[in-house]
């Protein structure tokens, strides 16, 4: 066992067994001249650096290079070694532990710089031999006038078995001598390639830098040139080679002959194109990956007369876990490929890049014309395009995606910025549910981004104890005794508006410390609570507490509560927790925290009491000790219009309370005709600034 500086202790198990496997794999290609146990304790340490680098953070292949260098350098380089050890490692890397979470990026990388060294190395070796051999096809010409017989015989030895390509011209380049290697290269036999010059094999993109390097060579401007080069198969395919062509010249120092060396390197062409195809598009789609797509958006936006709209298109699709939870990773895996494809096809015809940005994320970048459909347009074709179910395993699927449009992009736009909006945009479309869309809004990604500011810098403000608890009596309107006070949190931010009980609260949502937020608030209400029955006994009222959904059905609400009135000793009848439900998977738990909560001795008040709470109510699972109205039926009393249209509708939802025998109290009361009709439709209690205004806790005057 090793320790990793990032992880811990990291198991070394693997990384030997993934050693074995490469050296059982690379026997098979290439002799080693070693003993299988040095080669397995050499490919063990190879292994641990690419492992190493590969979870460096970020991946570290400044010295991956060197381990392909030494695999050439060891004489472990036959034809298919590098294609061998590409895959296997490959196989082992992207299956190692505790593996990070862009694993696949981390190792194409990694092998990218590997075979990138190992082609170096194996370049400079070939570049070594041609040297070589180039010398010894002088020496071989010039001892051929002192020992024609025996020097010919090795420059045939030499020229017949080399594997590199040879051609030997004359002076206007046509090919006087091939050997087998380069007929094997090329596809065509010695009859077919005597009298062709290397210039006849160039591809046209090649064929006018090649002519002129060999006139360099000619004028004596040049003495060699060594070249990666596109030549041309018999068959037509195309052929990468590495051309090493040099002059030999007579004893009269005049161009006698070009010598032409052809090194295949198609296959480490064709490698080379994979891995840069992977780094960028997305392997399970094969669409653009974001590297790729914020590389397009950056060289669009940087265009100085980019034709046509600009506009991006960020898609989220909607509740697509439920198809991974549900069906498979699998069938995740095939849906996503599917959407990809979907949504090609409704950009087909424009000039558009899809990409796949990650997760259940895609985007598209459309360039549009004067016939371009509109925004809306494409927003209503691709909701249909993915409505139509797609057949995986025999199960018809359909999805439905939220979108985030930014359209009319100006050129010399920030990319970052730009990518920033869309993600924002989509996420106030996702607020809204399935299959919605919307356009960004400049004033409304203002507001945004100022709540989300908030949003992140609520923990900050919450260790260090910067929020507050205001407090507010509230009063029985048959003889305006005080019957509880409210505690609610407000948080006075920095240069920005002061927040409210119920605005910390969906702050506290965004952000994750919705829990930690509501168990202070009732650690500060207790604490308050303590303080006014140590002084007034029983006639302290009680401290009530307002709790968002998901703090109500916290699965440690009721151990909070039973700490908190332990911590101070306060009785548990001494303390109220107002709760609103949720969805009805959420008012399982929160019914439970309420019984529970009732037998310690702590009542619960049911808040935003609406129509939709009727039948919960009727069903008679758990106790309340009073319904708060919704504050928006609440303040519908507070105009005159409205007043009118709702008073019958209140009043029937507090007569319904009455019959279940739940006093209702309300908050907010504005002014005095609003709490007169709150009086009038049979509000048993309430509290707002006519009444008593939200103060700090010394301004409570308790015991008159």
């Amino acid at each position: 066992m090793n320790d990793h500086p990032l992880r811990g202790p990291v198991d070394d198990s693997w990384r030997t067994e993934l050693a074995r496997t490469w050296a059982a794999e690379i026997a098979k290609t290439v002799f080693i001249p070693m003993s299988h146990a040095k080669i397995v304790r050499l490919l063990g340490r190879m292994t641990g650096t690419l492992a190493d680098a590969v979870c460096a953070d970020p991946p570290d292949a400044s010295g991956v290079a060197e381990i392909g260098t030494a695999l050439v350098n060891r004489a472990i380089s036959g034809k298919a070694t590098l294609s061998t050890t590409l895959a296997v490692l490959g196989r082992g890397l992207l299956a190692m532990p505790d593996a990070p979470a862009d694993l696949p990026a981390r190792v194409v990388t990694v092998l990218s710089a590997l075979a990138a060294g190992y082609a170096e190395a194996l370049r400079e070796r070939t570049y070594i031999s041609q040297e070589a051999l180039k010398r010894s096809l002088i020496k071989a010409k010039r001892d051929t006038e002192r020992s024609l017989a025996d020097s010919d015989a090795r420059l045939r030895a030499i020229f017949s078995s080399s594997a590199v390509g040879i051609a030997i011209s004359e002076p206007n380049g046509k090919f006087s001598q091939t050997n087998a290697a380069l007929t094997e290269i090329l596809g065509y036999g010695q009859p077919e390639l005597a009298g062709m010059s290397v210039q006849d094999l160039a591809h046209p993109d090649a064929a006018g830098w090649l002519a002129d390097s060999i006139a360099e060579l000619l004028s004596g401007r040049r003495a060699n040139f060594r070249e990666r080069c596109r030549l041309v198969h018999q068959d037509g395919d195309s052929v990468w080679a590495y051309l090493a062509v040099s002059l030999l010249r007579d004893d009269h120092d005049q161009p006698a002959y070009l010598v032409t060396m052809v090194e295949d390197v198609t296959e480490l062409h064709l490698l080379g194109d994979r891995l840069g195809h992977q780094s960028l598009h997305d392997m399970l789609t094969g669409l653009p990956n974001r590297q790729y797509f914020v590389s397009t958006l950056e060289s669009t936006l940087g265009r100085s007369s980019a034709a046509g709209r600009i506009t991006l298109f960020h898609f989220g699709l909607d509740r697509f876990t439920v198809v991974n939870d549900g069906l498979g990773q699998h069938v995740g895996d095939q849906l996503l490929r599917a959407v990809g494809q979907r949504l090609e096809s409704v950009f087909a015809g424009e000039t558009a890049m899809v990409a796949r940005l990650g997760g259940d994320e895609f985007a598209v970048l459309l360039e549009g014309k004067e016939d371009t459909p509109g925004v809306g347009d494409y927003a209503a074709r691709v909701l249909d395009a993915l409505a139509d179910p797609m057949f995986i395993g025999g199960d018809g699927i359909a999805v439905s995606t939220c979108m985030g449009i930014v359209d009319r992009i100006s050129t010399g736009t920030d990319p970052a910025e730009l990518l920033r909006a869309a993600d924002m945009t989509l996420h106030r479309a996702k607020r809204r549910g399935a299959g919605q869309w919307d356009l960004f809004d400049a004033r409304q990604d203002a507001a945004d981004r100022s709540r989300f500011r908030l949003a992140a810098t609520l923990p900050g403000a919450l260790q260090a104890e910067q929020l507050d608890v205001v407090y507010q009596p509230l009063l029985r309107f048959s003889d305006e005794t005080m019957i509880a006070v409210t505690a609610r949190l407000a948080w006075r931010p920095p240069a920005q508006q002061p927040q409210r009980h119920c605005e910390v609260l969906a702050l506290a949502e965004e952000t994750g410390v919705v829990l930690p937020v509501g168990r202070w608030a009732i650690r500060k209400a207790c604490q308050q609570a303590a303080l006014w029955w140590q002084v007034h006994g029983i006639a302290a009222p009680p401290v009530a507490v307002d709790l968002s959904a998901g703090q109500a059905r916290d699965p440690d609400l009721v151990g909070v509560v039973r700490r908190e009135l332990d911590a101070v000793e306060l009785p548990a009848d001494q303390l109220r927790l107002g709760v609103s439900l949720g969805t009805e998977a959420q008012n399982d738990e929160i019914i439970d925290n309420i019984l529970v909560l009732a037998e310690m001795g702590v009542a619960s008040s049911l808040v935003d009491f609406g129509t939709e709470h009727a039948e919960l109510l009727l069903r008679g699972e758990f106790t309340l000790r009073a319904v708060v109205l919704d504050a928006r039926l609440g303040d519908s009393l507070a105009d005159d219009r409205t007043a009118e249209i709702t008073e019958p509708v209140v009043r029937s939802l507090v007569d319904f309370a009455h019959s279940l025998g739940l006093p209702v109290a309300v908050t907010g009361i504005r002014h005095e005709d609003h709490l007169r009709r709150l009086r009038a439709v049979g509000v048993d209690a309430g509290q707002g600034e006519p009444l008593s205004p939200s103060v700090s806790a010394d301004r409570i005057v308790l015991g008159q």
